[in-house]
């Protein structure tokens, strides 16, 4: 019961992004702070993860947030659930829903976007939008062009689609580097700068991210002590499901709540005419 719940729950929010309007880009780039100013006054930071899910190392970096109760934005590429044999994949996505996670669109084949043929492009979005949304069982409404590509076309294509295009602040490339040690350092350096909101960029399939995520989250946890005991702004874990409602107007609110009181009606009617 409370699994169906937790799934009901995860419904009602990607129905409330699902209205959220796509956010405009500057003229030769996304708009940042990426993930507008802070609500609380705080410093805030917003998790995101791209480019899973990789059984390997997605379900390791799944239960270090489960372990501190932080909920992210995963944006998955679709090329992960191709294979017939991608039960693991499949498994990961259900957990992401149950947990509070909101997953995202990261394309097929993490393909640049701004070079090619339109129609390629136009491809790679749409494709791994489908399989998405037939994975989780409700809309997919927020997108990561691959490498931040922008150009006008992209631009075009993701509000053809109400898609709403989520940048990031804050990328220690560990992609790149492969190492936690130089992930951390950055990360923490910039958090110790930090006014205002940000969003970081993280991928769930590099050991790297693994091994340097629970280090950061001890940082935040560690810097917080030092900040309230000076009595400043400690740094906020931004919440994936607490952004989305952020986004929307309190309409948009009334009726998602509303969609999620009817199904939790229906599922204990459910349960009600089951028991003997």
């Amino acid at each position: 019961m409370l699994d169906q719940v937790q799934v009901l729950r995860s419904t009602a929010i990607a129905v409330l992004a699902a209205l959220v309007a796509a956010a405009p880009a500057r003229a030769g780039n996304w708009s940042t702070p990426a993930a507008g100013g802070s609500a609380s006054g705080d410093p805030e930071v917003l998790l995101t993860f791209d480019d899973g899910p990789n059984p390997r190392t997605t379900g390791k970096v799944l239960d270090i947030l489960a372990a501190r109760q932080i909920s992210a934005v995963f944006f998955l590429t679709g090329r992960r659930f191709e294979n017939p044999a991608a039960l693991q994949p499949r498994a990961l996505v259900k957990r992401m829903l149950r947990e509070g996670h909101v997953i995202a669109n990261h394309t097929m084949t993490h393909m640049q976007l701004c070079a090619g043929e339109p129609e390629l492009a136009a491809r790679e979005i749409d494709q791994a939008r489908s399989i998405l949304e037939a994975e989780a069982g409700m809309p997919v409404p927020w997108f990561r062009a691959p490498y931040g590509a922008w150009c006008p076309r992209l631009v075009d294509m993701i509000g053809a689609r109400g898609l709403t295009h989520i940048y990031w602040d804050i990328d220690p490339q560990e992609w790149r580097t492969g190492s936690a040690k130089a992930t951390e350092k950055r990360v923490t350096w910039a958090l110790r700068r930090l006014e205002g909101r940000a969003i970081i960029l993280l991928h769930d399939t590099k050991s790297a991210t693994v091994k340097a995520l629970p280090k950061i989250l001890d940082w935040i946890d560690a810097e917080n002590a030092k900040r309230v005991k000076a009595g400043r702004r400690p740094i906020r874990i931004l919440g994936a499901p607490d952004y989305a409602l952020e986004l929307i107007g309190p309409d948009a609110i009334s009726e998602a709540r509303a969609l999620a009181d009817d199904a939790l009606s229906v599922l204990a009617g459910g349960l009600a005419s089951a028991l003997p």
